[in-house]
């Protein structure tokens, strides 16, 4: 075989290749290393939320445990994201810009850049930040 034999070999094997090196490589950056506590419980229980669903799908869940694990998985979210919120108004008054609610207290949405409502329960966000 000749060297031009050898490079398109070899071109085509990283052209084929390289869709399924880098979908793992973006497995592993999909969580950071300096990811903090709060956000990795969030990350994890979102995860254990998507599973229980995939097995409710797959009929390996009944709907009453499907039920019982989403709300304690939901609640564990929903902490965290309290905690993360809390966590950042506390960094944002320390610098001495005033506050703002990134998540709903209420059912843990995110509000938008200048949003004055939740976009999914329709609680105030300035009634939140108070």
């Amino acid at each position: 075989m000749t060297v031009f034999g050898w490079a398109l070999a070899a071109a085509a094997l990283i052209f084929v290749g390289w869709p399924l090196f880098a979908a793992r490589l973006g497995n592993i950056q999909a969580e950071p290393a300096t990811a903090s506590p709060l956000e990795r419980q969030k990350l994890e229980a979102y995860a254990a939320i998507k599973e229980a669903e995939f097995d409710r799908r797959m009929g390996k869940l009944s709907e009453e445990d499907f039920t019982s694990l989403t709300r304690r998985y939901r609640q564990q979210a929903l902490a965290a994201i309290a905690a993360l919120d809390q966590t950042r108004r506390a960094e944002v008054t320390r610098r001495g810009r005033p506050s703002r609610m990134i998540f709903c207290p209420n059912c843990g949405e995110k509000f938008g850049a200048r949003a004055n409502f939740c976009s999914n329960c329709g609680r105030s966000a300035r009634e939140s930040a108070a």
